[in-house]
């Protein structure tokens, strides 16, 4: 037995799967690590190409005291594409987890993994103590950052959005699929949503449900559990949703196309949609068309998505001192092209 390892080989050390879930979730953090920096570099031309003929497109008559703010929007739309190219991410990140946890059960056959690697793989045993020291290292860095990670969003309000988005996007599921989770709100929060609206339509009043970010999902699940019939009295407007970014892509099995139509036929396709490519979060749902181009699908699905030019403008208008804001993923009521958005589903559920 190698004097390196004899610490780790120590009875009173951690017992064997732990050895091997430290070591696996080591090489599954540095996977992640190397595959988001190579993700990040290969993409950065093909992001900054295409932020760069978004803003071209938005502001062609800019005049050149306006590059900075320019540059600005470039960049703001360049990172936010970013979250297109997280899947490979997370695909190599839960399979290396996966594969890790299923490789911990070999601790129970008393195999250790220095030992077992070097045989069948080549790799050093010393290399393999130092991934399980650098593991014990990781998850209490991981430990440390949760902890400095809630002062933050406690104290920065930019930084606990983030945060939110996160914690809304793991306790929307059902506690099944999540057990050490906090309680499912959507269990509570789609059912009194459902009896809220069967009341006010029994009344004979008309529904306008306007949802931002994961609001949007929540909204998503209502229309889908009311009763036959009280769609006809609701119309749906969403912001900055995630709907089809983050859920159709993570979760294919419940929101996928054929999920959506659903929704906008519940709602007699009274949808809009409001989308911003400075949105890292939200974005279109069915057609990614731009102002005056015609959308990418057919029927009324085309017609839910509204891009919504952000920053406004570029130069400093003659009301204010500073230029229009970039909103991102900001909810953005005070915006007319919202108000505007509310008055066109208005009308539609009057003429229902």
């Amino acid at each position: 037995m190698h004097g390196a390892s004899t610490g780790l080989y120590s009875p009173t050390g951690p017992p064997l799967a732990y050895k091997w879930a430290l070591f696996a979730f080591f090489l599954a953090v540095l996977a992640a690590v190397a595959v988001g920096g190579v993700v990040l570099l290969a993409s950065r031309p093909a992001r900054r190409r295409a932020a760069a003929a978004i803003v071209a497109r938005d502001f062609p008559d800019a005049p050149p005291e306006a590059a900075p703010r320019l540059d600005d929007v470039r960049t703001v739309v360049a990172r936010a594409r970013f979250t297109d190219r997280l899947a490979p991410l997370a695909v190599v990140y839960a399979g290396l987890a996966g594969f890790g946890m299923a490789t911990s059960t070999l601790g129970l056959l008393g195999l250790y993994p220095g030992t077992v690697l070097e045989r069948w793989t080549g790799i050093p045993e010393g290399l393999v103590n130092f991934g399980i020291e650098m593991g014990s290292y990781a998850i209490a860095a991981l430990v440390l950052g949760l902890v400095v990670g809630g002062l933050f969003a406690y104290r920065t309000a930019e930084f606990r959005r983030y945060v939110g988005v996160l914690w809304d996007l793991g306790t929307f599921w059902p506690r099944i699929a999540h057990p050490f989770a906090p309680r499912c709100y959507a269990e509570r929060a789609v059912p009194e949503l459902t009896r809220r609206i069967c009341h006010l339509t029994s009344r004979g009043d008309r529904v306008l449900l306007a949802g931002h970010s994961h609001g949007s999902v929540l909204l998503a699940a209502t229309v889908l559990q009311l009763p036959p019939g009280v769609g006809d009295r609701v119309a749906l407007l969403t912001y900055g949703s995630p709907l089809r970014r983050l859920y159709a892509r993570l979760f294919p099995a419940y929101v996928d196309d054929a999920a959506l139509c659903e929704v906008g036929d519940r709602v007699g396709w009274r949808w809009l949609n409001l989308w911003r490519d400075t949105d890292a979060v939200g974005s279109w749902i069915f057609s990614p068309h731009h102002d005056g181009e015609p959308p990418v699908v057919p029927g009324p699905a085309g017609t839910v998505d509204r891009r919504v030019r952000d920053p406004y403008g570029v130069v400093v208008p003659t009301t204010d001192t500073v230029s229009p804001p970039i909103v991102g993923h900001w909810p953005g009521e005070s915006d007319p092209r919202f108000d505007d958005a509310v008055r066109d589903l208005a009308e539609r559920l009057r003429r229902t």
